[in-house]
């Protein structure tokens, strides 16, 4: 008698391998093998399941300690101190650019500081070509006023020229500076500065 199990395997089983499973699966002992291998499979599966979701509770703790130790810190007062501390240097910088009421009053201002600080170090006539611009993305609206120098060279002179620069409570970059002493000894320097406008007090 043709059972619906045998239906099915004769449907998709050869018919040698039919055979072989029937006489084969008539045995206990092969199908307690069968058996006890089909549990293993299963075990070993909900091993890895259980393996695979104790590693996303582990992963999950550790990110949920990080979020509690940087929710510690922010609570803190060291972020509050950094940024006391930020704004002031950012303060003590602003206050070392120039300032003026327009553009021509800070050129003005930017050569009479040079001309007359020149003339102290002993630096004789000196060319001057001041031309400002504003930089582009800059949110604080600062204009960079760069001065080109030439004039005499003399090394005495041109060193104090210098530590006057440095020795200035504005902010003043020596850009470029080229001296040459044959044919004839001159300097040429390219001097920048920074200006705010003068509402941005």
């Amino acid at each position: 008698m043709m059972t619906v199990a045998n239906l099915h395997l004769t449907r998709w089983v050869p018919a040698g391998t039919n055979k072989w499973l029937r006489d084969n699966l008539a045995s206990a002992r092969l199908r307690l093998l069968l058996g006890a291998l089909a549990f293993i499979a299963v075990a070993a599966g909900l091993t890895l399941v259980d393996e695979a979701d104790s590693g996303i509770v582990q992963r999950l703790k550790q990110k949920q300690l990080r979020l509690a130790g940087f929710e510690q810190l922010g609570q803190g007062d060291l972020w509050h101190r950094r940024r006391a501390e930020t704004d002031l240097a950012r303060v003590q910088a602003e206050g070392r650019l120039w300032e003026a009421e327009t553009d021509g009053i800070a050129q003005a201002n930017f050569q009479t500081w040079i001309t007359d600080e020149a003339r102290r170090a002993g630096i004789g006539p000196i060319d001057i070509r001041i031309s400002i611009n504003a930089p582009a993305n800059n949110p604080l609206k600062l204009r960079q006023l760069s001065a080109q120098l030439h004039g005499r060279f003399d090394a005495a002179a041109l060193f104090k020229f210098v530590h006057a620069i440095a020795a200035q409570d504005h902010l003043l970059v020596v850009d470029h500076l080229e001296v040459q002493t044959v044919p004839a000894p001159y300097f040429e320097m390219l001097l920048e500065t920074f200006l705010r406008p003068a509402g941005n007090a």
